[in-house]
């Protein structure tokens, strides 16, 4: 008996469920050395997707299952300085990709990424990027995404 799946857009009602499920992603993907990871970015993740939602520099596509939010897509659009490979400088950055365990291997995944790809290109972004874990990398590679060992970060 499969239940029935509704994709929406995340709205700022969802701020409280999204901030759950990021947090369990982040968990998943990076086993936190912080002892205390309860309630240490609750604050910064709330007035992130409250403001970002709000004013449309980031989108989320959910999956909900009789009422309840369990899979998560996100997408943020901001500006680099423009180069030879995106003259605009526009940038769509996929973030958020989470599916709940137990509703994995289902292609929910599949499906809001595909959402979030749609909704970039219908914005006239030319460039989109991500970062992924190993769990979630033959997904991105389906979806014709390739993978740039130039990924670095400084951490100051």
């Amino acid at each position: 008996n499969e239940e029935a799946m509704i994709k929406r857009l995340a709205v700022v009602r969802d701020v409280a469920e999204l901030i759950k499920l990021r947090k369990q992603q982040l968990i998943d993907e990076e086993t936190p050395s912080i002892s205390n990871v309860e309630n240490i970015i609750d604050k910064q993740l709330a007035d992130y997707f409250e403001s970002a939602i709000t004013d449309g520099s980031f989108i989320s596509w959910v999956m909900e299952s009789d009422g309840e939010i369990i899979a998560t897509s996100g997408v943020c659009f901001y500006c680099l300085p423009p180069n030879f490979s995106n003259p605009t400088g526009r940038t769509a950055y996929i973030t958020n990709m989470y599916t709940k365990p137990e509703f994995r291997h289902r292609g929910i995944a599949t499906e809001l990424l595909n959402a979030v790809i749609d909704e970039a290109k219908s914005r006239g972004y030319k460039v989109i990027r991500l970062h992924t874990s190993e769990y979630g990398k033959s997904i991105y590679k389906k979806a014709g995404f390739t993978d740039s060992d130039g990924y670095m970060a400084l951490r100051v």
